[in-house]
């Protein structure tokens, strides 16, 4: 009995391993490349003209020879992403999971959301996300993806953020130690300095220069106006601006995106030295700096933006900053350059947007014949968002 008990024990334990050992074959990428034959995923020159005397004799057909040539043709292919790690690919991708919204929003420019087969949850709500793939599986959120269901979609490339704020370099740890073939690749698209890079090493890794080239003449030609009419600007020069990022009195330091977005645009953040990167001021600090530019986010999604035509609670907030105790008595309220933009102007891969509206609410009469609806509206219509803005305006509070 002793003997009987302990032999189903050792197969319960066998049983249990080969359906462990099951579950992780599941998660396993496929890295065979047709055409390779010595197991090193690429296809040489050599086995190209093996193939080619196999389609000769009639073993494969034409199709595969096809995909053999693109094998041999195109990959693989070698980019450094933005995390610093180089990664490299050696056939196309077909299924990817993309964790950062920002990268969802480039392929619906570059017209590669075919291959997406999964995205976080926190992207239900943007507005600029196509509803097709917003009936994707989801797979978990941004700060808390699911790592489980990412991998049972089996994906053969996953795309997270370079940044490291949502510990993507745990997630990447994690997710190929399950799956050791699985590709990462780390872009982040928010920052101006690194944003073509990223666009053009996506493209790559999609096979879609071509689609690109259009996206980045636009980009390179929309910054160089700008660069052109502020780029010579002394420090004196360029306005001073307090920022209020959708709540009241919170700022950002020169790490933030605004400050960013703000240089780039031709002013100066009176913030820039705040120790931490988002702090909370009051209203005798934003006195004592005496801005000349007051811009404030907002983000109600149930007035103006794209969500209607209604700007009072934009018009509401504005009269409330310029009411605020003292404020009269700022240079940015006399003057009349209290500013309210709807948040999804602002940061994102879509920052062209921003920046453009921040430089003319800056400098109008530099940029007199430069118009930020226009870049807008040509941002819009690279995603593929069917909206109008000369029949939509709810924008900018108040219009410029």
């Amino acid at each position: 009995m002793r003997k009987k008990s302990r032999f189903l024990g050792m197969a319960s334990l066998c049983i249990m391993l080969v359906l462990a050992t099951a579950s992780l074959t599941a998660f396993a990428s496929d890295l065979h490349v047709i055409g390779d034959r010595n197991g090193d995923h690429a296809v040489s020159d050599d086995e190209l003209a093996r193939e080619y005397q196999d389609h000769k004799n009639g073993t494969i057909n034409s199709d595969e020879i096809l995909q053999i040539e693109l094998m041999h043709d195109r990959y693989p292919i070698e980019v450094t992403d933005s995390a610093g790690n180089i990664v490299t690919i050696h056939k196309p991708l077909k299924r990817i999971v993309v964790l950062n919204g920002l990268v969802t929003e480039i392929m619906q420019i570059l017209n590669a959301t075919d291959v997406i087969i999964g995205m976080t949850m926190d992207l239900e709500k943007e507005p600029l996300i196509s509803p097709a793939l917003k009936s994707l599986p989801t797979t978990g959120k941004v700060v808390e993806p699911d790592l489980e269901a990412i991998l049972r979609l089996n994906p053969d490339a996953v795309i997270h953020y370079a940044s490291t704020m949502w510990h993507t370099d745990e997630i990447q740890r994690k997710l190929q130690k399950v799956d050791p073939g699985l590709i990462v690749i780390r872009l982040d698209m928010f920052h101006p300095e690194s944003h073509l890079v990223e666009v053009e090493n996506l493209a790559k890794i999609l096979d879609k220069e071509a689609e690109a080239r259009d996206y980045i003449d636009f980009y390179k030609e929309v910054m160089g106006e700008i660069q052109r009419a502020t780029g010579d600007l002394s420090e004196e020069d360029k306005p001073r601006v307090y920022f209020e990022e959708r709540s009241d009195f919170q700022t950002g330091s020169s790490e933030s995106y605004f400050s960013q977005d703000t240089a780039i645009a031709g002013g100066r953040n009176v913030f820039a030295e705040s120790a931490t990167l988002y702090p909370v001021v009051d209203q005798e600090s934003v006195m004592m700096e005496n801005p000349d530019v007051i811009i404030r986010t907002y983000s109600n999604s149930s007035s103006g933006g794209y969500a209607n035509d209604d700007t009072s609670m934009m018009e509401e907030l504005r009269e409330s900053i310029i009411n605020r105790h003292g404020s009269k008595n700022i240079t940015a309220v006399k003057n009349n350059r209290v500013y309210i933009l709807n948040a999804n102007l602002i940061g994102g891969a879509r920052h062209i947007i921003g920046i453009s509206y921040l430089a003319k609410i800056l400098h109008p009469d530099l940029l007199a014949d430069f118009d930020p609806e226009e870049v807008h509206q040509r941002y819009l219509d690279f995603v593929g968002f069917d909206y109008d803005l000369k029949e939509h305006r709810a924008f900018v509070v108040p219009k410029i």
